[in-house]
């Protein structure tokens, strides 16, 4: 029993260490974005913060303020679906609203990645990569040789 504790505490210590090296490549590659488009890099390591300047860079603040709220009203439905209409035509409709909302995240999420990769010159086809598996992407735009081309 010793043994197998040691094991998972091993396993998991090595985990964390893999996250954090990932959280460490993360970070950098938004400093770098943050660099590229002329912005305070500082910036970039504030949580919740960079979100809303990256947004400022890319569009518009608005937008971030949108997907904020979509969020919130996505989980309130969540919760109401789960928690208190778990039967009957309130579930029904509620799913419905739900399904409504996140289809709108989804579809505020994909503009912002296609402004993303326009504004870094990059075309669709990064666009589709950032909508689809973003961390990754985002680190080649920000480690990469792309260049911040501005608004258009």
């Amino acid at each position: 029993m010793v043994n197998a504790l040691v094991n998972s505490l091993g396993v998991e210590f090595y985990v964390y260490l893999i996250q954090i090296a990932f959280s460490i490549i993360y970070i950098v590659s938004f400093w770098m974005l943050f660099k590229k488009a002329n912005v305070p890099e500082w910036k970039s390591i504030i949580p919740i913060y960079n979100v809303y300047k990256m947004y400022d860079i890319v569009w518009e603040t608005k937008y971030f303020w949108l997907s904020i709220g979509l969020s919130f009203v996505h989980g309130i439905f969540s919760y109401l679906i789960q928690n208190v209409f778990t039967t009957g035509i309130l579930m029904i409709i509620f799913t419905v609203i739900r399904l409504i909302v996140l289809f709108l995240t989804c579809m505020l999420e994909y503009f912002f990645c296609r402004h993303l990769a326009h504004l870094y010159g990059k075309g669709d086809g990064f666009t589709f990569g950032l909508f689809f598996l973003y961390p990754i992407f985002i680190l080649i735009l920000g480690l990469g040789n792309s260049r911040f081309v501005g608004k258009k």
